[in-house]
């Protein structure tokens, strides 16, 4: 569930039957095709947008060379904002959080459920999601939003996320443990704080994966990029179906990696949701 649930449906579906997948979602008023048809194009059943009046295009996301990612305003009412100089962090993050689902929009007949995948959200809202389905999802994984993980601490972030099973953050996304510490005792940190996985994505270097009180190191899958968009979404709804059909984590991250490198020749969500399952 989340503002980046297509690309992770879109890994999801390559190694789960997508009749097994439930999506949740809020869609503005300003999408540029159907959502709903797209799914049902992709063989999901389950479904559960809900609609709101504003605008849901809020960021335009620049990627650099380096793999690295920022955010800039995208829409009309934030661009004018931002140029009268108004427009705070605090009042940004409100309206990113108009686009973020809560739990209490997930359709109670999914639960309980197997598996849950929290794709990015500001605030506060992936804390109040586990927090309110404790026990009633067996397996969660986290893609933290970087306007809260940035610049957290590894306890901070066990406590924010206290519920999550696995953590599966970009390099952005926890840069500021990474400029003080060595990557893999970075993820062990985190491993030994709570989270029982942690996947960090790293670009074009290996993926470091914690679990079982070990780092190891996944080989990224070589490919040529046609758009980087929703290269660490498909990883993690791949990881998180792969874990769920019995992988091991090492297996599963190795899935994803393919997943990833697929994702990227594509243009658009919508060619990343016809993929076929890679061989491996």
């Amino acid at each position: 569930m989340g503002g980046s649930s297509l690309y992770a449906v879109a890994g999801a579906r390559l190694w789960l039957d997508p009749g097994r997948i439930g999506l949740v979602a809020r869609v503005g008023r300003d999408y540029p095709f159907d959502p709903a048809r797209l799914l049902k194009d992709a063989g999901l059943e389950h479904v559960a947008l809900h609609s709101f009046a504003g605008e849901h295009l809020i960021e335009w996301l620049i990627y650099e060379p380096d793999g690295s990612r920022r955010s800039l305003p995208r829409n009309s009412n934030l661009l004018d904002i931002a140029a009268e100089g108004t427009l705070s962090r605090e009042g940004y993050q409100e309206m990113l959080l108009a686009i973020a689902p809560c739990a209490e929009e997930v359709p109670g007949t999914w639960l309980p459920a197997a598996a849950l995948h929290l794709c990015p959200q500001v605030g506060r809202r992936q804390h109040e999601t586990l927090a309110a389905l404790q026990g009633k999802v067996r397996w969660i994984s986290v893609d933290p939003s970087p306007y809260y993980s940035r610049d957290a601490s590894t306890i901070q972030l066990a406590e924010e996320l206290c519920g999550a099973t696995a953590f599966l953050p970009s390099a952005n996304e926890i840069s500021s443990l990474l400029e003080t510490g060595d990557p893999g005792a970075v993820v062990l940190g985190l491993h030994r704080a709570g989270f029982a996985e942690v996947a960090l994505k790293r670009g074009d270097q290996p993926i470091l994966l914690a679990s079982g009180g070990a780092v190891r190191s996944v080989p990224i899958v070589a490919a040529q990029v046609i758009d980087p968009t929703g290269a660490g979404d498909s990883f993690c709804g791949a990881y998180a179906a792969c874990r769920l059909i019995g992988h091991e984590p090492i297996e599963a991250a190795r899935r994803a990696a393919a997943t990833a490198a697929l994702v990227v020749g594509c243009s658009g969500v919508e060619q990343a949701l016809s993929l076929k399952t890679p061989r491996l």
